[in-house]
């Protein structure tokens, strides 16, 4: 076992764009726990025996953390099985505010991926209801563009929402991350992409007046 405690998926060699990336977004676990009743050293513990997320990324064998990395667990005042009810709750609560009924064994799988850390690496800020928000975005995005009508205000009105929306919660990602996931992140294939696929749908003249 290394001295720290490594990311879900193994990071690619980062590169000084990476780091510097990294280390204006992110935190040592130390500087969060800096008015915390426990030492590192017990949140560490918690970390590897899975009750609390991991690090999205390590630079240098030194683990960097979100600045709401304790938020969600504060909210909850308990860690573990109590953690993982409360998650559920608000998962399935933001859902069907939405009109969404989510399977139980899906939101598993999501608090599963609240608890590998990686959220962290896209999310601003990381709660069930973020978590929800996300991915409702993303399939939102993917059905106006299943049949696209940029003509109609309505269509256009709706895309431009949904991209905003995800974009206020999305963060840039380390230029590592590509490489990390396989893929474009979905910043770029859900916001970048779309707003140069349909330009006269967020241009100023494309927002009614009030």
């Amino acid at each position: 076992m290394t001295d720290f405690i490594e990311t879900h998926r193994p990071l690619p060699q980062l590169s000084p764009a990476d780091k510097t990336y990294i280390g204006s977004n992110f935190h040592r676990l130390e500087e969060l726990c800096l008015s915390r009743p426990k030492k590192p050293a017990d949140y560490r513990s918690q970390i590897r025996a899975g009750l609390l997320p991991l690090p999205p990324y390590v630079v240098h064998g030194i683990e960097m953390y979100p600045a709401d990395f304790f938020v969600f667990p504060d909210s909850v005042g308990s860690i573990g099985d109590q953690l993982k009810k409360e998650f559920s709750a608000r998962y399935r609560r933001t859902a069907e505010s939405y009109g969404e009924q989510i399977p139980e064994a899906h939101i598993g799988e999501e608090f599963a991926a609240y608890l590998s850390g990686e959220y962290a690496v896209c999310l601003r800020w990381v709660t069930p209801e973020t978590i929800l928000l996300k991915g409702l975005a993303m399939r939102r995005i993917d059905e106006l563009q299943s049949d696209p009508s940029p003509g109609d205000a309505q269509w256009s009105a709706a895309l431009r929402y949904w991209v905003n929306r995800l974009d206020a919660m999305e963060r840039e990602f380390a230029p590592c991350d590509r490489a990390r996931f396989g893929s474009l992140p979905s910043r770029v294939r859900y916001i970048d992409n779309v707003r140069a696929k349909y330009p006269d749908c967020f241009t100023v003249g494309a927002i009614p007046k009030g």
